[in-house]
């Protein structure tokens, strides 16, 4: 079992271990500072009718020389891609001395999965370890969040792009090593 920690020791890896059909990451945020912080890790998809499904196991997978990349995280929307709504993670609120813990599920066989973007499979023979990245915000009284529930009725909390793209900071643990095979 990997464990790791981000110089700030917001961001805590309590393993990276693999099943027969995914990738999974056990994680804990711990609340250092004076003011709450707004995790950025509740992904979720679209559908094509437009309603939102929350998917707390989702983290944007890339990879990137040799490293899997996996983030819980505002993804800036890029110059060259027009979009009518950015995708906004919901977040969860950590106050200070409090810990929040997450778990992020991969598929098995990897894909690349990202907004703004359409992946295809990575190749698993190229990857040596796996880097875990998660935003957050720093509680401000200007901080606006727009409520919402996704299609089995649980309550979505997102802020406003503009001012998460501007404000967001990250913690961020990796190189871990990629297990070869799954644990029993």
């Amino acid at each position: 079992m990997t464990e790791a920690q981000d110089s700030g020791g917001l961001l805590r890896i309590a393993g990276v271990s693999r099943t027969q059909n995914a990738l999974v990451v056990r994680y804990s945020l711990h609340g250092e500072g004076k003011a709450p912080v707004w995790v950025l890790d509740q992904l979720f998809r679209s559908s094509p009718a437009g309603h939102y499904h929350l998917e707390p196991e989702r983290a944007y997978v890339e990879a990137r020389d040799g490293v899997l990349i996996l983030s819980r995280a505002l993804r800036k929307v890029p110059d060259d891609v027009d979009v009518e709504s950015p995708e906004v993670p919901c977040v969860r609120r950590l106050a200070p001395a409090e810990t929040l813990t997450g778990e992020i599920r991969v598929p098995l066989p990897l894909q690349e999965d990202l907004p703004y973007h359409k992946g295809g499979p990575l190749d698993v023979a190229a990857l040596t370890s796996v880097r875990v990245r998660v935003g957050y915000l720093v509680d401000a009284p200007d901080l606006r969040f727009r409520e919402a529930k996704d299609d089995q009725g649980r309550v979505c909390r997102s802020p406003r792009y503009a001012t998460a793209v501007t404000r967001q900071q990250f913690a961020e643990v990796g190189q871990l090593p990629l297990p070869a095979q799954a644990n029993p």
